[in-house]
Order: C-alpha cells, then sequence, then structure tokens
C-alpha cells in the first residue's frame, strides 16, 4: 500500500486516476471481478461473476434495491460498437434480469449509443466508472 502512495503522488493522481490507471491493463476476467467488487462498494449485492465462457451475455448478475441487473464488463483499449449491448439485451432475458448494463473503462461509439437507446440497456461509460470509484472511496 505504501509503494502505491508513493507511486500516485510521483506520478500526481488523484485516488481515482490511479485506480483507473490499473483498470485500463486489467486482462478480461480481472475487471469482471473489479467490477463486481466496484458494484458491491456501492450497494448493490447478490452479486454473481458468471462463468467465463457461455455466460450468454452477462459477465455479472447483481441486485439493488429489488431489481436485478446483468452486466456485460468491457475494459477495452477503444470504445465500444454495439456488440456488447446485443450480448447484454440477450443476457438480461437469459439471467431473467430487469435491466441490462454495459460497465467499461471507455466510451461509446454513436452506433452503440443508439443500439442501448433502442433497447433500453444502460451504459456506464469511463466518466460513470469515477462516479462509482469516488463514491465507493468516500464510504
Amino acid at each position: 500500500a505504501d509503494e502505491q502512495q508513493r507511486i500516485k503522488e510521483q506520478m500526481g493522481l488523484s485516488d481515482t486516476e490511479y485506480e483507473l490507471r490499473q483498470v485500463d491493463y486489467m486482462e478480461g476476467h480481472k475487471f469482471e471481478q473489479w467490477c463486481a467488487d466496484l458494484l458491491e462498494k456501492n450497494g448493490f449485492s447478490i452479486i454473481q461473476v458468471t462463468k467465463q465462457s457461455g455466460d450468454q451475455g452477462a459477465d455479472v448478475i447483481a441486485q439493488k434495491d429489488g431489481i436485478r441487473y446483468a452486466i456485460q464488463c468491457k475494459c477495452y483499449s477503444s470504445d465500444l460498437g454495439n456488440k456488447p449491448i446485443q450480448e447484454v439485451n440477450t443476457g438480461k432475458m437469459v439471467y431473467h434480469c430487469q435491466i441490462g448494463v454495459v460497465m467499461t473503462n471507455r466510451y461509446f461509439t454513436k452506433g452503440a449509443k443508439e443500439a442501448a437507446e433502442a433497447t433500453g440497456v444502460l451504459l456506464w461509460d469511463r466518466d460513470a466508472l469515477i462516479k462509482l470509484i469516488e463514491k465507493s472511496l468516500k464510504e
């Protein structure tokens, strides 16, 4: 932990910026687990990370205020198109969830936003992650 603090200070990064830098280098399954932990810190419960292959379009299933969320987690180096929106829309039905979400460390293309609007899928981009991280750090 002291090493992390030293690096943060040297680079002039806030806790949130440092956390996002770590996230940007995560492989898929580690990012899914990180998302699950972040959701828990933000009041979600009954969190389940689905199996790595054949997840049917949902990496994490979580609940908040009695509502079930199917969440597709994408840690990419470029912005996301509409494929993850289509996948999580399927996952939402397969896992009997009310809401589908795509969580990413990046942003979404115009096509992705249009697909999300048409399907009712929520898009949680880098800005949304920042808010969730900041909220979890205040706890």
